[in-house]
């Protein structure tokens, strides 16, 4: 223990015995001055002690809280590999199963015609042995896989409340510290989503921040960004273990989100999505990146035509803001679902981007700055990913980095792979007009 810590219960002491003489008993006790201003550096003293302890302590539950949320990250996805893939052996298990049933019962009938009894009874148990290995594996695997993330959930949850807690103390005793675990602060966001309903928790978060301003965006931004959340919302909703973890409040919650978005539509009217059916069925984490895409063009589109505008023009659309009925909507400006302090951090990297010859000039910058971005805004706010497209193949790292790098891949090669479906079409249209020797109104005709 420390000479302060061990000194503090004695001089608070004082106060319960100097000054106490006759006729005093019961009255306020009298503290000279030379104690008391003593036992205010102690209690000082005492204070930095702490605040250094908690410093120690919260550093250290912040490293706890880093791998316990890449444990359960990469937990959580190896899940969603391996359980897919578990449940469709399972299911290739039973049907084999069944067809070995009525080939054995063909078998019985046609039995007298076999050459070889004995060649279709080791076959028979070939196949059950088989059979059954297979299923055997794949429950193991799904077994281990779920045991696996429960320990990461719980590993997590505890380093968070850890964490969390020991935040609490640093805010009260030395807020000035609060900048050096931003990381961390926002890293307890994400960290929710690898918990059940943490997805749709995370999605009802953004929905609730972007409602306010979705009015002052334009209609095919809001096409586009509402085309976003309906389509995670229906992932969502086809998640394989949704049904095991869907408690009474994510079904209440589940149906609000989903009331906010049609909502939305209603309201605004910025286009039909086929999403909204309940019987429209896809591929919906391609679906979603399809729909954030689409976003990236809207958010490009709508700078385009800001930046060629009249400046008046743009001055009296920012200081007039949008309504709906007698509810006012914030300028665009105001972010949708940007962290405090993302709008300068993007602001930053547009701005070097523009002035700067990457990749040949101001490349480390341009990195560095995408990360501390990245921290800011997440990986796939749409103008990070309008700003970083050209740029890619110099994207590497963590803590967030791998899934900008993921998600530009992928937009890039569904561009692509448009550009070889219109160039095919084009070469199939140049074969038709030499094969068939057709006039041009002719071809329009057909």
């Amino acid at each position: 223990m420390d000479r302060e810590e061990r000194l503090a219960p004695a001089i608070r002491g004082v106060r319960g015995v100097v000054g106490v003489g006759p006729g005093r008993l019961g009255a306020e006790p009298a503290v000279s001055p030379a104690l008391e201003k003593l036992a205010e550096l102690v209690r000082q003293a005492e204070a930095k002690t702490r605040a250094r302890k908690i410093e120690g302590e919260t550093q250290h539950a912040a490293e706890q809280f880093r791998a316990a949320e890449l444990r359960a990250r990469k937990a959580v996805e190896r899940l969603r590999v391996v359980r897919p893939a578990s449940l469709r052996a399972l299911e290739q298990a039973d049907h084999e199963e069944q067809l070995l049933k009525d080939l054995m019962r063909k078998l019985a009938q046609f039995k007298s015609s076999l050459n070889s009894e004995t060649d279709a009874e080791r076959l028979i148990e070939t196949s059950r042995a088989e059979i059954e290995n297979a299923r055997r594996r794949a429950r193991a695997d799904l077994e281990d896989v779920g045991r696996d993330v429960e320990e990461a959930r719980r590993d997590l949850r505890t380093a968070t409340d850890a964490y969390r807690n020991l935040r609490r103390e640093i805010d009260r005793l030395q807020p000035e510290l609060a900048e050096q675990f931003a990381v961390e602060d926002r890293l307890l966001w994400d960290a929710e989503a690898h918990f059940p309903g943490g997805q749709l928790q995370l999605l009802a978060h953004e929905v609730d921040a972007g409602m306010a301003a979705f009015g002052a965006l334009g209609k095919l931004e809001q096409y586009a960004r509402l085309k976003v959340w309906i389509g995670r919302f229906r992932h969502y909703q086809a998640a394989h273990d949704r049904d095991a973890e869907m408690t009474e409040e994510l079904q209440a919650l589940s149906h609000r989100v989903f009331h906010q978005l049609k909502f939305l539509s209603r309201t605004y009217e910025p286009g039909y999505i086929e999403a909204f059916r309940q019987d429209f069925s896809t591929d919906w984490a391609a679906y979603v990146a399809e729909a954030q895409e689409q976003l990236i063009q809207a958010v490009e589109n709508s700078r385009r035509a800001r930046d060629t505008s009249d400046p008046r023009d743009r001055d009296r659309d920012r200081d007039r803001p949008s309504t709906i009925g007698s509810r006012v909507v914030p300028h665009p400006s105001a972010s949708i679902s940007i962290p405090r302090g993302g709008t300068a951090s993007l602001a930053e990297l547009r701005s070097l981007v523009a002035r700067a010859r990457l990749p040949e000039e101001g490349l480390v910058e341009f990195l560095d700055l995408l990360k501390q971005t990245v921290e800011d805004v997440g990986p796939s706010h749409p103008e990070l990913l309008r700003l970083a497209l050209p740029f890619r193949e110099h994207i590497a790292g963590e803590n967030g980095l791998d899934i900008l790098r993921r998600t530009l891949e992928g937009i890039q090669a569904r561009r692509d792979q448009a550009t070889l479906r219109d160039d095919n079409l084009d070469d199939d249209d140049d074969h038709t007009d030499e094969d068939e020797d057709e006039d041009d109104d002719d071809f329009e005709d057909e």
